[in-house]
């Protein structure tokens, strides 16, 4: 599965596919692992995966166009959004938990 990098804070996240947005740091050793679990991985339904290093210049923007982020306590921050709407998220990583909340989305 490629990763995209989040290019715009703007963007709509989850138009016509679902899209999972990864919060985290290229020095996360959690992040990296977790990189590398989705990048080896076929989903079951059309997924995109975005990533944002919150200490990026984007990341700093991402931060303060979206005030929730200052709650979060560890990474990598996934959040999951449809039709440009976050509809879940949770900290960690493990595919497991993924398909759990994509299997969500279908009932």
């Amino acid at each position: 599965m490629d990763l995209i990098p989040l290019g715009d804070c703007s963007e709509r996240l989850g138009v016509g596919r679902p899209t999972l947005l990864v919060l985290g740091r290229p020095s996360c050793d959690d992040c990296v692992a977790w990189y590398a679990e989705l990048q080896a991985w076929t989903p079951p339904l059309p997924l995109s995966v975005k990533t944002l290093d919150l200490t990026s210049e984007l990341g700093t923007t991402y931060k303060e166009a979206n005030p929730w982020t200052e709650h979060i306590d560890f990474i990598p921050f996934n959040v999951l959004y449809v039709d440009g709407e976050p509809v879940d998220q949770w900290t960690g990583n493990g595919v497991e938990r993924l398909l759990k909340r994509l299997d969500a989305l279908e009932e």
